[in-house]
């Protein structure tokens, strides 16, 4: 199993993965959620990666608000965190209940539990301030939906 979390003992440093971020028009370089989209995923799977990410803990708002890449739908304007894993936007779990987007495996596996609390401020002093809880955001641009090999040899 991948581990998407990294520590340097050296520099006393995490690495949390940034998920969740979908492409649109000037910003391509996201993978496209509509290449996620599995009909037939796992309904009680789905279900726990859907609790997972609506327990996460609020720790970035902007102004103006996210609109769904399949729909449309106002889909939030804050990033959440489990402190451990993962930083995702406010609307992923609309993905997975309202259009069936299924994450990839490294990810799901590592949802079984619901998120514990963070600590907010010590969370964005060590990204902001100290740098000690690095955002990774090059994973997730690697990442393609389970669909993209049968829509590329069609």
């Amino acid at each position: 199993m991948m581990m998407p979390v990294s520590s340097s003992e050296a520099d006393n440093t995490r690495t949390l993965r940034l998920i969740g971020y979908w492409c649109e028009p000037g910003e391509e370089h996201w993978p496209d959620a509509a290449l996620f989209v599995d009909r037939e995923a796992d309904v009680a799977s789905q279900r726990r990666v859907s609790d997972y990410l609506r327990g996460g803990t609020w720790f970035v708002a902007t102004a103006g608000h996210s609109l769904c890449r399949l729909c449309g739908t106002s889909n939030g304007s804050t990033e959440l965190t489990d402190g451990k894993y993962f930083v995702w936007p406010e609307g992923l779990a609309h993905y997975i209940d309202a259009h069936n987007v299924r994450l990839p495996n490294e990810i799901i596996e590592l949802m079984d539990q619901s998120p514990g609390p963070v600590d907010v401020e010590a969370f964005e002093r060590d990204v902001l301030e100290t740098e000690q809880v690095v955002i990774d955001i090059a994973w997730w641009l690697s990442v393609r939906g389970s669909q993209s090999r049968t829509r590329s040899q069609s």
